[in-house]
């Protein structure tokens, strides 16, 4: 059951914060560490993502080296996944994103991630995309917050939220109330936070990786509920937090 929504929005810094009815619930994050590779294959005109043979190559290529970083044993995962549909965002800000290939790369530390983003086949990946791709998107992370782990054995709808902001604080701040809003409204039981080892040289503070089942358990809260767009965003809006969030489908 639902909580009642109040129309109070947070805002970071404010002395008088609630502790209102969407704060997420959330487990200890993950002590692994993260690389994320995203490309796009052109601009996307329309918000469903249309058949391209450029992004089925790039994908291929993502999946050729996927294939090889799972050999490696300092590597937990490595998965690859297709843009399907670009849903409703807060307000234009920051370079939104046309990404619609993305590899994930699960390691045992954040170490291991920084040595594996330096080593030849990732900057062989990178450097081949950039080359091909229209923009190319990539950096090496962490995992500052965690509502449970992303479930990548079976097929679903995965979100990449790519967040433009001031800061990280300022991101971290307005997704503790709307991830909460998404686990009330949504049922959404998992997200891993990624934020770059680096983010003031990046276009985004941090990513935001969750699962649904389908699609039909996250698109008619974002196209219907009054609630989506008088808290959620909202609560982006006046922490000057910009989400870019893009649906993806696994690729095998």
């Amino acid at each position: 059951m639902t909580r009642q929504i109040r129309s109070t929005v947070p805002r970071r810094n404010d002395p008088a914060v609630p502790d209102t009815w969407t704060r997420v619930r959330l487990v200890e994050p993950s002590t692994a560490g993260f690389v994320l590779v995203a490309a796009s294959s052109g601009p996307w005109p329309v918000p469903v993502a249309l058949p391209r043979g450029r992004r089925r190559a790039l994908v291929a290529r993502m999946r050729a080296v996927a294939a090889a970083l799972r050999r490696d044993p300092g590597v937990l995962r490595a998965d690859v996944f297709t843009g399907v549909l670009r849903p409703p965002a807060a307000r234009a800000g920051g370079p939104a994103p046309d990404f619609d290939a993305v590899l994930l790369v699960e390691t045992a530390s954040v170490a291991r991630a920084e040595d594996l983003r330096a080593a030849p086949l990732l900057t062989g990946l990178v450097a081949d995309l950039r080359a091909a791709a229209h923009r190319t998107f990539a950096f090496t992370g962490s995992n500052p917050r965690r509502i449970g782990p992303v479930d990548h054995d079976r097929q679903g709808v995965f979100l990449f939220n790519f967040f433009s902001a001031r800061d990280v604080e300022s991101t971290l701040f307005a997704w503790q109330y709307t991830a909460g809003w998404f686990q009330d409204q949504t049922g959404l039981d998992n997200s891993t936070v990624l934020q770059p080892a680096d983010p003031e040289v990046l276009p985004y503070t941090v990513v935001n990786h969750c699962r649904w089942d389908r699609l039909r358990d996250v698109l008619p809260a974002l196209l219907v509920k009054r609630s989506f767009r008088t808290f959620v965003l909202r609560v982006f809006d006046e922490n000057g937090v910009v989400p870019h969030p893009v649906l993806y489908r696994l690729s095998r």
